[in-house]
């Protein structure tokens, strides 16, 4: 089996700690991973987690973690973040996802990555999802929220909310339900996946009343899914949406926005939650949170998110061999 690149995220923050965690709760499967980033550095904060876990650049021992060296451009402040270290970070995401690509690794999973420190380098960067589309050169992707109880879909990611209306086409919701629903049969095994699609505005519109989104988009691309055959209801009004017998009716639940969906899906298990980029040539997976600045170098920091993140891509990669 191909192994597992692993992409910690920013260095002065939280995720180079979840990651050396989650690996150490992953012993009896540490030959299935390979970590990206500066052997040293993870030596280090190894030892300062107390972390009985060894290092090497070559696979040659099941029990050891495999690192696929870059080194930092400079010295790691834990919760300082350092646009010096910014070339680096993209190095790491860039390495693990040009490895996928080239069928080097099976999957990628990715720790927390500060947007404006990147941006601040000079790298035009709004999010993983984005760039891996455009790095894959993928014309539509999805971003999905998962954990044990729920799974949302964005129509629309990292955008300001000004933007949104203006960034929602049938079309748009068309493409992006066809990838859910296909992404649910393959991964999640479903047969006859059902899927609830959210209004935009309050009361789904309100008949109009409260805008035409509803009426003008977002209904008749549910009509063109019903004549694909695809289980679809909505526009549901998003205040009610997720009532628990609602939950148990829908497999996953497209949202028109960020905000709409993912605050309900965090309350339920925060640290529980995944966030995986469908319709890529490859699995990514990741933690559902972000820096955590505040908690870096403490030893505080909660591993949950990202071991769960380690797991579901050995999951769905043991799929992919079948």
């Amino acid at each position: 089996m191909k192994k597992i690149a692993l992409s910690p995220g920013d260095p002065a923050g939280i995720g180079p700690e979840i990651c050396l965690k989650s690996l150490y709760d992953n012993s009896e499967n540490l030959c299935n991973f390979e970590l990206i980033g500066d052997i040293d550095f993870y030596k280090k904060l190894s030892k300062d987690l107390n972390l009985d876990l060894s290092f090497q650049n070559i696979f040659k021992r099941e029990d050891f973690v495999t690192v696929k060296n870059i080194s930092l451009d400079s010295e790691v402040t834990f919760g300082m973040p350092n646009v010096s270290n910014s070339k680096y970070t993209l190095d790491v995401l860039m390495t693990g996802s040009l490895g996928c690509l080239n069928k080097e690794y099976s999957a990628l999973v990715t720790g927390p990555i500060n947007k404006k420190i990147i941006n601040d380098y000079g790298f035009e960067f709004s999010g993983h999802t984005e760039f891996l589309a455009d790095i894959s050169n993928t014309k539509n992707v999805v971003m999905l929220l998962a954990n044990s109880k729920l799974k949302v879909a964005l129509l629309t990611t990292h955008l300001p909310l000004s933007k949104v209306s203006e960034s929602i086409t049938s079309k748009k919701i068309i493409e992006t339900t066809k990838i859910l629903n296909d992404s649910l049969k393959k991964l999640w095994k479903i047969k006859n996946p059902k899927i609830g699609i959210l209004g935009l505005n309050p009361h789904a519109g309100e008949g109009g009343f409260l805008g035409n989104e509803e009426i003008e988009i977002i209904e008749p691309a549910i009509r063109t899914l019903h004549q694909e055959n695809l289980e679809i209801d909505g526009p549901i009004s998003a205040d009610t949406a997720f009532l628990e017998e609602k939950l148990n009716k829908y497999d996953a639940y497209l949202a028109m926005f960020h905000d709409q969906g993912l605050p309900v899906l965090k309350s339920m298990g925060f640290g529980d939650s995944v966030n995986i980029t469908l319709g890529l040539p490859f699995t990514r997976i990741s933690v559902d949170h972000g820096t955590a600045y505040e908690l870096a170098g403490k030893n505080k920091a909660d591993p949950s998110s990202f071991k769960k993140s380690m797991e579901l891509a050995l999951e769905f990669s043991q799929y992919e061999r079948k």
